[in-house]
Formats: structure tokens, C-alpha cells, sequence
């Protein structure tokens, strides 16, 4: 490579980064149609971090997440005269941009790492990689704990191959824990690093151990300041992990993850190529990473929730195993195939939302009454400003206020039910891809006699969708379905909408 452009290289994967990162930023964004915005997780961060009327300033008073996100969008908004006790599209375009950053600050740390073991091109190439991840592009666009997260993860990681002083990878990791819990599992990269170090002094461990403890009290304060919250959604977000919220399409964790969900997290498999050639060599630096991969992935594949942000931490190790295969050119095509993706998935972010497209159908079709099959909530039409709220359950209370269109929101327990079209005989019927896709692909018997109901009312089907280039979508049981995990179709998901006329 010419020394001119070898020099520059590192600006110009930074500037990729960023780049990819700012094409369609403002997606989503609150308006006076949706209050919030589309993605439900970002109305949660960000809402918290707005400090409320005597609220203690490192107190969130939510702590399903560690808190170090949501303080620091706090400390951000209180700097910035942000934090009015309101989400607003600007505070919210202003925290997204703090995920671009984290998103830029991991190439850099891949950058610098491969400095710092003297593997240079390795470096280069593994920030170059997640520069284009099309995971780690589609969500560095929100304002969620996922980047932020995995910065921290990278950091540890960064600290564990580099600095004997295992006090700072322990720090790390414990801010890691502090912003996602499961991402504090980077701590036992740190415990490789000291057994194979050949000292592994007490001490040694003691500092890791005690850096973890300390990065976890200082960007997660609420365990001191409020801990029965906090214990009460700890508790809850652990049963949560054991129990999906929504149908998924991989019905099998251990099947899926090692196929579609890395598959759309990387835009290759060559993820797995590249753990191969890791436990095959297992070099000092592959069996540190190999023992914060393997238990993380593990801990996917038990996990009951298939959304494909949960894979984020892993990707920047998985691009440095990757980037250290020797076959260079298949590495360049892996790269090449990411970029692809994700500049399709950047694509459907600056267009259109079939959501607002369906909702501007249904008011110009005149529709006085609109049901749904399950919901409604943020991934229906916005026909009424609370829609979109964060809590499903305030998003169908908004559903029963609305007037004069009669929103016919649907009782607990009666997800699919063909009778609710006989008791509220609604003037349409709108569905979102989100709702339906992995009901209709498993055949799930009570959504397809709802189908079944529904098409012999409602005649007359208007999709409005805009599917991923190079994927596109194909139809099941009638309706569109794009081969994407459920939470990489936030920004692009279809809507179809049933008439009788």
C-alpha cells in the first residue's frame, strides 16, 4: 500500500464511519403525528434521562438498563439546557449523535489496538469492518444503550490485550455493565488475559475484580441511591431474558444466532470462519477474545428475545478474528458485502415510513373507525400522537381517547382473535410487518384463520412498503416479509392495510 495512503487510511475509515453513521439520522424523529419516537427503546433512554422535579441527579429511577447511557444523556441535556421534562426531536437528535460518536470511538480503539500489538493491517482492516457492520450502522443511528455498550466492551477488551495493569480492563468492563448488564460479561476477557499472563498474582485479579466493581458504582449510582428500584428492574429485565415479549421467526436460539442473526449483524459469515481459525491457532490475543465471544454467544443462544442489538458487543472482536484471517481478498469481499447492506438499509432511512404513508391513506380514504390485530403500538399507523408511546399499554390507552376515528384497540388476551372484526366491524384493518411476519412464517393456526376472517371482509388490500434493496421482500399468506430480524425492520417495516372498498 502507498505510504501516502496508508497514512490517511485511519481518517478515512473514521470518516466512513461517520459518514454511514449520520445518512438518515433524523429518522423517526417525534413529531405532531408520533410523540415519540419509532423506536420505542430510544422514548425509554431518553425520557429517562430528563430529570424530573426533585429527582435525585443520579437517580433514573429505570434501571432495566445500567444507567451509564441515560446519566450521560442527562448530564448532556442539563449542559445544553436540554432537559425541559419533555422528549423532544431536538434532545433526541442530540443523544443520537452521542451513539455516532461511541460508533467512531470504537473503529478508533480497533485502530489503535492493532498499533498497540504491532499488527497494524489487522487493526486497520477490523475497523474498517465495523465501520460498514450493518448492525452496528443501522443502530448507531439511535439514541440506545447498544453502542455506548459496546464502546465500553471494546475498551476492556483494548485494556486486557494491552496493559498488564488489569485494574483499567476491569474499570471498563464494569462501565460496560453499567450501560448493558450482559455486556459486563467482557469482564472475563480480563480474567484470560491474567491466567495467561504467567504471573497471575492475587493482587493482579484483586485490581481487575475491584475496577469492575468501581466502574459499575460510578456509571450505575442507582445500586447506591436507589436500590430497591433498581433490584425490582434488574429482577425484571432477568425474567425478561427468559421470556420473548413478541413471536420471533428463529424459533431456535442456538440455530438462529449462528445464522440469521450474525448473518445480518456482519452482512457475511465469515464471523465464523474467523472463530475457527481462532481455536485452531489460539494465540494469547485470539483466547483472550474467544473467552468473552463464546460465553456472550452462549449467552444468546439461551436467551428467549431473538433481537439482533443484542449481538452488537460481539461484533467488534468478531471483526478483529476476521480481519487476522490470512486470506486477504475473502476478507476484502466480506468487507465489500457489509458495505452493500448497509448502505441499503441507510437507504430506507431517508424515504418515506410506511407508517405515515398508511396513515395518510386512511385519512384520505375518510376511514371514521381502524382496527388492528394486536397493539396498536409503534408500529402501527400513527392515527392518533400516542401511538407510538414506549409503554404498550399507554399506546393502546391513547387508541381507546382517540376521536372522532374510532381506534379499536385489542384486549388483553385477544392477539389474532377473528371476532373482534364481528363485535367493532371497523372501516379498516391496518397491519405492520413487525406484528405479523413471524406469525405468518411459523403458520401460527389462530393468525391465519384471523387472515382468513379478515380478507373475506376486507376485500381490498393497499401494502405500502419499501423493502431493503438487494433483499426485497417475498409474500406469506398474502403479506410481505423481508428476511431481517425483528428489530433491524424499525426503519422500513410494511404496512397493509384492509378496505372494503
Amino acid at each position: 500500500m502507498p505510504a501516502p495512503l496508508r497514512r490517511y487510511l485511519p481518517a478515512l475509515i473514521l470518516l466512513l464511519a461517520l459518514v454511514l453513521r449520520l445518512w438518515g439520522i433524523a429518522w423517526g424523529l417525534p413529531d405532531a403525528s408520533h410523540l415519540f419516537s419509532y423506536h420505542p427503546d430510544e422514548s425509554i433512554v431518553v425520557g429517562y434521562a430528563q430529570r424530573q422535579p426533585g429527582q435525585q441527579l443520579l437517580d433514573t429511577g429505570f434501571y432495566n438498563y445500567g444507567s451509564l447511557a441515560t446519566l450521560t444523556d442527562r448530564f448532556l441535556l442539563l449542559a445544553t439546557d436540554g432537559a425541559t421534562g419533555l422528549l423532544t426531536a431536538s434532545s433526541l437528535l442530540l443523544m443520537r449523535l452521542v451513539s455516532v460518536a461511541y460508533g467512531i470511538g470504537t473503529c478508533g480503539l480497533l485502530i489503535l489496538l492493532g498499533k498497540r500489538l504491532e499488527k497494524p493491517d489487522v487493526g486497520l482492516s477490523a475497523a474498517a469492518l465495523y465501520a460498514v457492520a450493518p448492525l452496528a450502522i443501522q443502530h448507531g443511528h439511535f439514541a440506545t444503550v447498544d453502542v455506548p455498550a459496546t464502546f465500553w466492551v471494546t475498551a476492556s477488551l483494548f485494556m486486557a490485550l494491552t496493559n498488564p495493569k488489569l485494574f483499567w480492563c476491569g474499570l471498563f468492563a464494569g462501565l460496560a455493565a453499567a450501560t448493558k448488564y450482559n455486556a459486563g460479561l467482557v469482564l472475563l476477557a480480563g480474567v484470560a488475559a491474567w491466567f495467561l499472563s504467567g504471573r497471575r498474582s492475587l493482587k493482579s485479579l484483586g485490581l481487575l475484580l475491584s475496577g469492575a466493581a468501581l466502574g459499575f458504582l460510578l456509571g450505575c449510582p442507582g445500586v447506591l441511591v436507589n436500590f430497591p428500584q433498581f433490584w425490582k428492574d434488574f429482577t425484571f429485565e432477568l425474567a425478561h431474558s427468559r421470556t420473548a415479549q413478541i413471536d420471533f421467526v428463529g424459533q431456535i436460539a442456538a440455530l438462529y444466532w449462528p445464522t440469521l442473526g450474525l448473518l445480518a449483524a456482519l452482512g457475511s459469515p465469515l464471523w465464523l470462519v474467523g472463530v475457527c481459525k481462532a481455536l485452531a491457532s489460539r494465540t494469547r490475543t485470539e483466547l483472550t477474545l474467544l473467552a468473552f465471544v463464546l460465553p456472550y454467544l452462549l449467552l444468546l443462544c439461551v436467551s428467549a428475545n431473538q433481537y439482533a442489538r443484542y449481538a452488537l458487543p460481539l461484533l467488534p472482536a468478531l471483526c478483529w478474528l476476521i480481519a487476522s484471517l490470512p486470506w486477504k481478498p475473502l476478507v476484502a469481499l466480506g468487507g465489500t458485502l457489509s458495505l452493500l447492506f448497509s448502505l441499503a438499509l441507510c437507504s430506507v432511512m431517508v424515504g418515506p415510513d410506511p407508517r405515515d404513508e398508511a396513515a395518510v391513506f386512511l385519512k384520505q380514504k375518510g376511514a371514521a373507525s381502524v382496527g388492528f390485530a394486536t397493539g396498536p403500538w409503534f408500529w402501527s399507523p400513527p392515527l392518533h400522537p400516542g401511538l407510538s408511546h414506549p409503554s404498550p399499554r399507554r399506546a393502546k390507552s391513547a387508541a381507546e381517547s382517540s376521536n372522532p376515528l374510532k381506534l379499536f384497540a385489542v384486549p388483553p388476551g385477544r392477539d389474532w382473535d377473528a371476532a373482534l372484526l364481528d363485535e367493532t366491524s371497523p372501516d379498516a384493518v391496518a397491519l405492520s410487518e413487525i406484528e405479523y411476519s413471524a406469525v405468518v412464517q411459523k403458520k401460527n393456526p389462530q393468525a391465519l384463520s384471523y387472515l382468513a376472517a379478515l380478507t373475506a371482509r376486507y376485500p381490498i388490500k393497499t401494502v405500502f412498503a419499501h423493502p431493503i434493496p438487494l433483499l426485497g421482500a417475498r409474500e406469506s399468506s398474502g403479506l410481505p416479509c423481508q428476511p431481517l430480524p425483528i428489530d433491524m425492520l424499525y426503519p422500513n417495516q410494511s404496512v397493509v392495510v384492509f378496505t372494503k372498498e
